[in-house]
């Protein structure tokens, strides 16, 4: 098939989960097919990455918009009732890339991620239009509103409003509609569940890596992702702020890692003698096998978590919250370890640092639970069946 790819973001290097689903997904759909590839930038890619992600495509066209069309985008998503989101990444010239690919290529199926790019589709060309929802951001951003400041609140409420309404009035436009997670699918409308594939993410052969005793631990407690994004940055402040002193009040003292890009001044004010916040690391599987144990206190966000997926394959046990194991699915105590309370967090972590054994079977059984669930070419293989049951 000739597949045209439209994406909001430059794919590499892989720092946000948008990319990393995006980059792994180019590179299975590149092994039976014709990929051309559009997306969007503030900043154009080094020459190393130019090639990392033109080695599996037919054509590569890359598309800059600015910071000044962004803010003007912004004032005009004011007097609109479409999600923020979806006027900030609006640009005429992505819309007319598409347009030409299309055109001139006999593309059979346009695949666009994340509904944010809506308004740079051309949906009056004849080709079929497959969308990746991946989460669903209304929800998601509904739980936002609870961990935001005051005066974020009202901002973040009209756009989980406007999201939701958004989500379900697109569908119609696309021949095809993909999630992530079925737990994300459930927060949709009957008529619109019906329409979803589930496409999960997977995680890359390398982060399987051999679990070398070798290797010193620096870290007792690690914690992995982009550190500008709001659920990260509430995880990083219950981490250092809630479960570090309930491990003081039992008399444990332990070195965090807070491994992540773009760490925000609230997350940047963490760093002390016990806790180390990195900023951008090239390969995160540096640090999760020099740390002991994976603490994921998410309370808000959707969809499946990489990270966790990451951690698990890396051989680390993992202790999350229920709201993020609902994407997952691992057994509680088997393959990971399942707290919603910082006292709780803190006696599960006291635990599994007095009892090595128990810690690598759970390790162990959570390596195991990944490999046979999340593997991407077993995901994208998936995709790729969606997208011939709709060309036909």
């Amino acid at each position: 098939m000739k597949i045209l790819i439209a994406l909001s973001r430059f794919p590499f290097p892989i720092e946000k989960g948008d990319k990393l689903r995006a980059y792994y997904q180019l590179r299975e759909l590149s092994r039976n097919n014709e990929l051309y590839v559009v997306c969007l930038t503030d900043k154009m890619p080094s020459e190393e990455e130019l090639y990392e992600v033109k080695k599996h495509c037919k054509q590569l066209e890359i598309v800059q918009l600015s910071f000044f069309s962004r803010l003007i985008n912004l004032l005009k998503a004011i007097f609109s009732s479409d999600p923020f989101q979806v006027h900030y990444f609006e640009s005429s010239k992505m819309k007319d890339t598409i347009a030409y690919l299309i055109s001139t290529n006999n593309i059979d199926i346009c695949y666009v991620q994340l509904l944010r790019i809506f308004k740079n589709i051309p949906f009056e060309l004849p080709t079929k239009y497959y969308l990746d929802y991946m989460d669903a951001f209304s929800e998601g951003m509904k739980k936002r509103i609870q961990f935001s400041l005051w005066y974020e609140k009202f901002i973040v409420g009209i756009e989980a409003k406007r999201l939701r309404i958004f989500e379900e009035k697109i569908a119609s436009f696309f021949d095809g509609h993909s999630m992530i997670s079925q737990s994300d699918t459930d927060t949709f409308s009957e008529k619109l569940k019906e329409k979803l594939d589930i496409i999960p993410n997977g995680v890359s052969e390398d982060f399987f890596v051999t679990k070398t005793p070798e290797i010193p631990k620096e870290y007792d407690l690690i914690f992995t992702g982009n550190m500008g994004y709001h659920p990260n940055i509430q995880a990083c402040k219950y981490l250092v702020q809630e479960i570090l002193p309930a491990l003081k009040l039992k008399g444990v003292q332990v070195k965090i890692c807070l491994a992540g890009i773009d760490p925000t001044p609230e997350v940047m004010a963490l760093k002390n003698d016990n806790v180390t916040v990195t900023g951008y690391v090239k390969d995160m599987k540096d640090y999760l096998v020099r740390s002991k144990i994976f603490v994921a206190p998410l309370f808000s966000g959707s969809g499946l978590q990489n990270k966790l997926l990451e951690a698990m394959a890396a051989g680390l046990p993992v202790i999350t919250t229920s709201l993020t194991n609902k994407a997952l699915k691992a057994k509680d105590k088997k393959e990971i370890i399942i707290c919603n309370e910082s006292i709780k967090f803190a006696e599960q972590i006291i635990f599994l640092l007095n009892h090595p054994a128990e810690a690598s079977e759970i390790a162990r059984l959570g390596r195991l639970f990944v490999r046979e669930n999340y593997n991407w070419r077993a995901c994208n293989t998936l995709l790729e069946k969606s997208f011939k049951n709709i060309v036909g």
